[in-house]
């Protein structure tokens, strides 16, 4: 898979490009919606069960909310310089949602947000627009965790095909090859009141 060019040079032809074919896949469908609790020392490991209420956490310590907002279908495109690009992940970017790579760990960004809505979670772009939309029922000690710490580890981006014929992978094992193929942005986000 050829990636985006990282280096920090910008192409305006092909950003315009990325944002019209975003905008185009997001009028097509949604997000999946993935969420999770874990622990603060380690927020971006696999995802623990989001325990029922009662239940204990089997993350140690203090733990954290986590959200991934997957695009239900890719919208693969090309720049202009060739690089093959999933159009929506590029947008993201383009608005200051940090790319998340392997060997990283997310900043905080505090130009966007998630916001708790009654069928699921929007994560909130730098001009207070939806830019995704997940449903899903979303757990007490879900919800606890991101107003306890005011913040939401988030990710934005497309995980690797599903193959019909095995089921799903975990969401951690499909957000470590999203992360090594590049196809996903990730920041620190302030949960929205």
């Amino acid at each position: 898979m050829n990636h985006p060019d990282r280096s920090g040079a910008r192409d305006k032809v092909s950003d315009a490009w990325v944002l019209a074919a975003a905008d185009d896949a997001k009028r097509r469908g949604g997000e999946r919606l993935h969420v999770w609790v874990t622990s603060q020392e380690k927020p971006w490991a696999a995802p623990f069960p989001i325990p029922q209420p009662g239940e204990p956490s089997h993350a140690a310590g203090p733990v954290v909310a986590a959200a991934w907002f997957e695009p239900a279908s890719a919208a693969w495109t090309e720049t202009l310089t060739g690089s093959r690009c999933e159009a929506q992940v590029e947008a993201a970017i383009l608005l200051g949602l940090p790319r998340w790579p392997s060997a990283t760990q997310p900043g905080r960004v505090t130009t966007w947000g998630v916001r708790l809505h009654a069928m699921g979670l929007a994560l909130h772009d730098p001009a207070g627009h939806v830019f995704a939309y997940g449903v899903a029922e979303i757990p007490s000690t879900w919800t606890t965790a991101a107003r306890a710490l005011g913040a939401v580890a988030t990710v934005y981006g497309v995980g690797p095909l599903q193959q019909a014929v095995h089921p799903e992978p975990l969401p951690a094992q499909r957000l470590t090859e999203a992360r090594r193929d590049g196809t996903v942005a990730a920041a620190w986000v302030p949960l929205l009141e």
